[in-house]
């Protein structure tokens, strides 16, 4: 009897198990017909409804680097009216907690209504002495998807995304946390590489959607009135779009997104992107568009990540890329943190997603499409930038290495769906 009992436990505790792990949207591999897609330039449109998006016109979009976000940041806090919506999937303690509680704090005291998300797991380091001084001075904090026995089906999901919504009508999206190591200009292992972009006009609207999103599931409350979705007007020349991935979608945007925006490329594809560890059909899709005259350009972190199991699974890859005449770049003085990529000096995306199955295929996501040349341009010059302080890897030094690290990264890569 005790036998069948122990059986009947282990059996249900292996079927949740699986259920967790197997959990997750789809990431099919694609057929493409290339010769059908239009370049970016002129698929917009078709690359944001095929997103679930829609391209808003007359938007202003400033790129802001590494600790440069935490200023613009705060002065648009300071400036709030009505409302302030932050979601962040890291949050720690340290200083830059500190001062975003006073903040946030102080203008929950003066009446704004401050909102503020934070995934259980990415916030697992939060301080709660400093979370329970954000609440007590009237912010309305939520810890989105805690761990219970009840909710196992969610547990795998995470919020991974990074947003900042101030009135309704300024709005942030971004790699970084609410931790430390984002301080600073990405120079040394303790300050991390990233990039964010703010926005002001019409795509802001959408960012605010997404944020309700996740708070409307995690509250069962839906926010209204002044500074949550007020009427904006054009205050620039950017188009753009905004993209967002949820759990319980069956197919991925985010993976759609960047290999519809891939297969679209003419001339030239920048990506930087802190863990990347795709399914086999990326790979295959960035060979193909080498053969098709396309310069391909990947940068991603050497030795120095917080993810060195997520980088080994990504080298199982770098010898096939190689092969196909992609060019690849290990960053080497911090963690590469930022999430880009830029087709043809047009257009590009600055978001929360990695090239990963965990962003792909599980994490809530968002990111911004940028119609726009002048802020190519710029996403492009901080490449060249980082390019200098980068190692290129060339295929005849790769294919060198000990068969035991072959071997290592060949199995890291099989676990990569849940990395």
């Amino acid at each position: 009897m005790l036998t069948a009992i122990v059986l009947v436990i282990s059996g249900a505790l292996l079927a949740s198990v699986y259920f967790v792990l197997s959990h997750r949207r789809h990431t099919p591999y694609l057929k493409l017909e290339l010769d059908t897609l239009p370049p970016i330039e002129e698929g917009l449109a078709t690359l944001a409804g095929l997103t679930g998006g829609a391209v808003y016109p007359g938007n202003a979009l400033t790129v802001l680097q590494n600790g440069g976000l935490y200023p613009a940041m705060k002065a648009d806090i300071s400036a709030a009216k009505h409302t302030i919506h932050l979601e962040s999937f890291v949050w720690t303690h340290g200083t830059l907690e500190r001062e975003f509680v006073e903040l946030l704090g102080r203008k929950a005291r003066e009446g704004c209504k401050v909102r503020v998300l934070i995934d259980a797991m990415g916030g697992i380091s939060a301080d709660k002495e400093q979370l329970k001084r954000l609440s007590e001075a009237g912010t309305e904090v939520s810890i989105y998807c805690k761990p219970h026995w009840w909710n196992l089906r969610r547990f795998n999901h995470r919020t991974h995304r990074k947003l900042l919504i101030v009135d309704g009508t300024i709005g942030y999206t971004f790699g970084h946390g609410i931790a430390d190591q984002w301080l600073g200009n990405g120079e040394d292992k303790d300050h991390w590489r990233d990039t964010a972009v703010r926005a002001e006009g019409p795509v802001v609207r959408a960012l605010q959607a997404v944020f309700m999103e996740n708070w409307i599931e995690e509250m069962k409350c839906v926010p209204s009135g002044p500074g949550c979705f007020p009427v904006l007007d054009e205050r620039g020349d950017s188009r753009a779009h905004v993209v967002s991935s949820a759990s319980g979608e069956a197919l991925s945007s985010v993976a759609l997104l960047y290999t519809v925006a891939i297969a679209c490329a003419r001339r030239e594809i920048i990506i930087q992107n802190p863990y990347f560890a795709p399914d086999d059909g990326i790979c295959e899709l960035l060979a193909m568009m080498v053969k098709r005259g396309v310069a391909i350009h990947l940068m991603i972190p050497g030795q120095k990540t917080d993810s060195p199991f997520v980088r080994r699974a990504g080298c199982h890859l770098y010898a096939d890329l190689l092969r196909a005449g992609v060019r690849l770049y290990e960053f080497e003085p911090t963690l590469l943190h930022q999430k880009i990529v830029v087709v043809d000096d047009i257009w590009s995306h600055i978001g929360s997603t990695n090239f990963d199955s965990r962003s792909l295929a599980l994490n809530e996501e968002v990111g911004i499409g940028i119609h726009d040349a002048k802020v190519a341009a710029q996403l492009k010059h901080a490449f060249n930038e980082d390019l200098k302080r980068s190692k290129e890897i060339k295929l005849e030094q790769w294919q060198h290495r000990a068969w035991q690290a072959r071997a290592f990264d060949w199995v890291a890569y099989q676990l990569h769906d849940q990395l």
